[in-house]
């Protein structure tokens, strides 16, 4: 796999330009996350970066669906894991602005970007699988975007897409909520192209719960869906995914969210600039500021 060079070009009040380290490759056939940790993905990213990015081309969260009928029980909502309100009540890490490469016990590594302004309250947290750009890359470009996307507040959690579960996802998830004070209902995750079927395993049917908001980006495959619906979970989840080219699968991964009752933007799956492309920037930065906000 070739790699650019992620660079921060400019950064201006109606528009940004970033060169983000995307990932590139030329095999179509190689589609799908595996679950497998030791097999690598070989997803096809294709840099697609000249678009930029413009606010008024981003979904706007205000049109929504939503079913005023589900997650309106209390009983139901009392059973939420973890719990609705409140926090993890880690008692801190380590601090790591441009990201450090933390373990779980289980073996699992992740690089974890705490932002300068964490002070032990309540956090919110992003989950984020690479594509075939790798962890590494991945948490610089998070780096990169993160104050104009509005996550800079966040704390950021990467895995690389290509080599690691949805249950690796769920230990990290364990490992960053035991060391720092996480939010209960401000959880969110990302999962980006050979990423795909390990984002849908961990916020689809392991800890669907856990999560306030999943985008599903440039997505490879749809071999997941919810395992509960809102009504089951107590609450209405937020979803949508950035279809990259792929636009059966997008269909697939938002009709599924559409029947677990899953609040989406009007524009799902997201239909801007970037959405015919693999790799595109512009899909991923409206990716990226889809989250903030966001809460059970």
């Amino acid at each position: 796999m070739r790699s650019l060079v992620l660079l921060l070009s400019a950064l201006l009040l109606s528009s940004c330009a970033y060169r983000l380290d995307r990932g590139r490759g030329g095999d179509d056939d190689d589609q799908g996350a595996d679950d497998d940790d030791s097999s690598p993905q070989d997803d096809d990213d294709q840099a697609g970066d000249d678009d930029q990015a413009d606010d008024d081309d981003q979904a706007d969260d205000d049109d929504v669906v939503v079913d005023d009928d589900v997650a309106s029980d209390d009983d139901d909502q009392a059973g939420i894991e973890p719990p609705l309100g409140g926090s993890s009540g880690g008692s801190g890490g380590p601090s790591c602005p441009t990201g450090c490469v933390m373990n779980t016990s289980g073996g699992v590594e992740y690089r974890l970007i705490v932002p300068s302004s964490y002070s032990g309250a309540p956090t919110p947290l992003l989950v984020v699988y690479s594509g075939t750009e790798g962890g590494s890359a991945m948490t610089t470009n998070m780096v990169t975007v993160a104050g104009y996307c509005g996550v800079d507040q966040a704390l950021i959690a990467v895995l690389d897409g290509t080599a690691w579960s949805g249950g690796a996802g769920a230990e990290v998830l364990d490992a960053v909520r035991a060391s720092f004070d996480v939010d209960n209902d401000a959880t969110w995750l990302l999962s980006e192209s050979a990423g795909t079927g390990a984002g849908l395993e961990l916020g689809f049917v392991l800890r669907q719960s856990w999560f306030a908001a999943f985008w599903a980006n440039d997505v490879v495959t749809s071999s997941s869906s919810p395992a509960l619906d809102a009504g089951s979970l107590g609450f209405q989840p937020w979803g949508n995914a950035g279809p990259g080219g792929n636009f059966a699968d997008a269909d697939a991964i938002v009709a599924d969210m559409v029947a677990a009752g899953y609040r989406l933007p009007a524009d799902a799956p997201y239909s801007g600039p970037g959405a015919g492309e693999h790799g595109s920037t512009d899909q991923f930065l409206t990716a990226v500021s889809f989250f903030p906000g966001k809460t059970r």
